[in-house]
């Protein structure tokens, strides 16, 4: 599975694997799925995770 993430600073997006995105949020990949499901996003500090594939 693949993600859009957010840099919340520059604005830039980029399409990641779910691990690769997991890593740069540093959350558990498993929260970033729940979250995309429940709420169609899901936010870090400096990132957001806004699309599944």
């Amino acid at each position: 599975m693949h993600i859009m993430v957010r840099d919340k600073r520059t604005g830039s997006e980029e399409w990641l694997p779910l691990d690769k995105a997991a890593e740069l949020m540093r959350l558990d990949p498993v929260e970033i799925e729940w979250a995309l499901e429940e709420f169609g996003e899901c936010e870090s500090v400096d990132h957001i995770a806004i699309e599944p594939e």
